[in-house]
């Protein structure tokens, strides 16, 4: 018997249901237990949960820019969360309102707390000192895993966050998913070039000890719960690099959801345009600078950026409420040039649409962006600030290393003598020190290797 288009359709509209249903389970099973009439949907439970824990609070304690900002500013990650989720917002409200309600991906756009949520969360597992950190600790865990930000994040969304016992945070599935903004796993991107150790009072090279973007093997367990719902090879597909690791470079993983490059760009646009700003604020950042900035005068007319010179003076004159007013027309410009593009070779409409610039803003964005790196993260006060940090990473693991007790919490030393091979102590021992602020971490290292307070 042959269907009608009417049960058809019906069909179609079923299986739909079934498949966004997936994306709201939690690992535990426990929103199936929530009573019905509950006033939150799942992903503002996500958010909820992100937003009162205690590595969330910590953010406030992890300056960008360790030495460079005395408190005219406070970089930290903490407000670089904030300022990604509200942007995130803007680029939702700019797609939902600048194109038509027939577009095919526009039924897709994630909840604003879903956005909220992935915003926060992806910098959960930031390190203390800043960039200098996260790469002393990847070389520290080099035989073990690595380290890098976002792959932690997850670890500790989805683990170690004391909520739902053995599972974290126990976040919705739509959730980790946009956490997967490289989804692949650590040991497939990881160039294969020797390294050598730094020695007694050295750091490790940037360029020799930067991490691949990507989440630790040991959590693959959970990416494959995650990518439960893909249909046939998709999975497969999806982890595999984009580009192959090299002995000059780490490889390259592919993008993630559609989630995931909303917020990428959202979190790209802060550290472009609100760290520029901060940049101006210290005095860092030159009007010759700015000059320089590759801008398509069609695209700036196009997006209302009016009189680019009167922009400058904005930006670089004595006046902050006008300064404050051109950032936000640079901002403006940025949100109202973001596309949604397909992505071929997807079944899963999640991961068949990536958001992104329009050519024109991308170059001026990545123009601020190299700006702000070289003009902030660059700067030598700022290089040697991460160089103390970085020593202090590496005295205060070698210490809970050759004698444990003195440093690791009592939750963490049970999982210190539980943990079934050196990888997984060592993994106790970063996920402590990931979790310091920087001024905890000077203070231990000061306490209990130096013997001072």
């Amino acid at each position: 018997m042959s269907s009608t288009p009417e049960t058809s359709t019906l069909s179609e509209q079923l299986s739909q249901l079934r498949g966004s249903m997936q994306w709201l389970v939690r690992r535990s099973g426990s929103e199936l237990q929530r009573a019905r009439g509950s006033y939150r949907n799942p992903f503002a439970r996500d958010r909820a949960r992100v937003l009162h824990c205690s590595s969330f609070r910590r953010l406030q304690g992890k300056l960008s820019w360790p030495s460079l900002d005395e408190g005219e500013v406070m970089r930290s990650r903490l407000t670089h969360a904030l300022e990604t989720a509200q942007l995130a917002r803007g680029l939702l409200r700019a797609l939902e309102g600048l194109h038509s309600r027939s577009e095919p991906w526009v039924a897709l756009l994630p909840d604003p707390n879903l956005l909220e949520s992935i915003a926060f969360a992806r910098e959960l597992g930031a390190a203390p000192f800043g960039r200098g950190g996260e790469i002393m600790l990847n070389c520290l865990m080099h035989e073990h895993g690595g380290f890098e930000t976002r792959a932690q994040s997850i670890r500790l969304l989805a683990r170690q966050e004391p909520y739902a016992e053995g599972f974290g945070l126990d976040p919705s599935r739509r959730l980790l998913l946009g956490m997967l903004d490289r989804p692949c796993p650590w040991s497939r991107l990881l160039s294969p070039r020797p390294r050598q150790q730094p020695g007694p009072g050295m750091v490790p090279l940037r360029e020799h000890w930067s991490p691949p973007q990507g989440f630790y093997d040991e959590d693959q367990d959970l990416v494959d719960w995650v990518l439960m719902p893909l249909e046939g090879p998709e999975a497969d597909r999806l982890l595999m690099p984009r580009r192959l690791a090299t002995a000059q470079q780490h490889g390259h993983a592919g993008p993630g959801s559609l989630d995931a490059s909303l917020v990428q760009l959202a979190a790209g646009i802060a550290q472009g345009v609100h760290e520029f700003e901060d940049g101006l604020t210290l005095g860092e950042i030159a009007r010759e600078d700015w000059e320089a900035i590759e801008l398509d005068r069609g695209w700036a007319e196009a997006v209302d950026l009016g009189d680019i010179d009167g922009i400058g003076q904005a930006l670089f004159g004595s006046s902050t409420p006008a300064r404050k007013r051109a950032i936000g027309t640079l901002v403006n410009a940025l949100v109202v040039s973001a596309e949604v593009e397909p992505l071929p070779g997807h079944e899963e409409a999640l991961l068949a649409w990536q958001v992104q610039l329009l050519p024109q803003a991308q170059v001026f964005l990545g123009g601020l962006q190299a700006l702000v790196q070289r003009r902030l993260y660059d700067r030598a006060q700022v290089q040697m600030q991460e160089h103390r940090g970085q020593i202090v990473l590496r005295e205060l693991f070698e210490a809970c290393v050759t004698t444990p007790k003195r440093l690791l919490r009592d939750e963490a030393l049970a999982a210190y003598a539980g943990a079934e091979s050196e990888t997984a102590k060592m993994r106790v021992i970063a996920d402590q020190l990931a979790g310091l602020s920087d001024a905890h971490a000077t203070r231990l290292h000061d306490k209990l290797v130096n013997g001072v307070g």
